[in-house]
């Protein structure tokens, strides 16, 4: 079995407030991991997802309000909705995060949202002829709905329509 390779790592001397670092390290505690490793953790999700997110005017709300929230959308406006974003929002940001759109920089965006945004869970597996990915969610029908338009709308851009199934909990793509 291949060794994982760690990311080259460098040290760095910060000041922060007595307060933050306070909160860092019962945090660290609670999560059974050094504060080090925390802090890492903050700051690769700051480098790889916040800051960009920021620039789509991201907001964080709690997943019982978001479930709520589409639980009282009619499909049709929620198809709506997903595929002027999926037009728009992924492209933005691939292009601010790697300077260019394509199928790499795009699934990029949805490992991302899946890792930093807790939208989905995310699985995949590529043969070497086809990529699969699993988006599997606790959000219900609409959410499905949601993320079947959105993810084709943002291939659409990039020349790619891909194979979907779909369920209340999960949609499965195939390019």
């Amino acid at each position: 079995m291949p060794r994982k390779i760690r990311p080259k790592t460098i040290s760095k001397s910060f000041r922060i407030d007595e307060a933050a670092s306070e909160a860092l390290e019962k945090e660290a505690t609670t999560l059974n991991v050094s504060t080090n490793t925390l802090v890492n953790q903050i700051l690769k999700q700051f480098a790889d997802f916040d800051r960009f997110a920021r620039r789509m005017n991201t907001v964080k709300i709690s997943g019982s309000v978001f479930r709520s929230l589409l639980e009282h959308i009619e499909p049709d406006n929620v198809i709506d909705v997903a595929k002027a974003a999926g037009s728009s929002i992924p492209q933005a940001f691939a292009v601010s995060k790697s300077g260019k759109v394509g199928v790499d920089t795009l699934l990029d965006y949805v490992r991302s949202s899946a890792l930093y945004a807790h939208l989905f869970e995310f699985s995949e597996t590529d043969d070497g002829q086809k990529r699969l990915f699993t988006l599997v969610h606790d959000f219900g029908l609409n959410w499905s709905i949601f993320l079947v338009h959105y993810v084709t709308a943002m291939f659409h851009h990039v020349g790619v329509s891909p194979k979907v199934e779909m369920s209340d909990r999960s949609v499965t793509f195939t390019l």
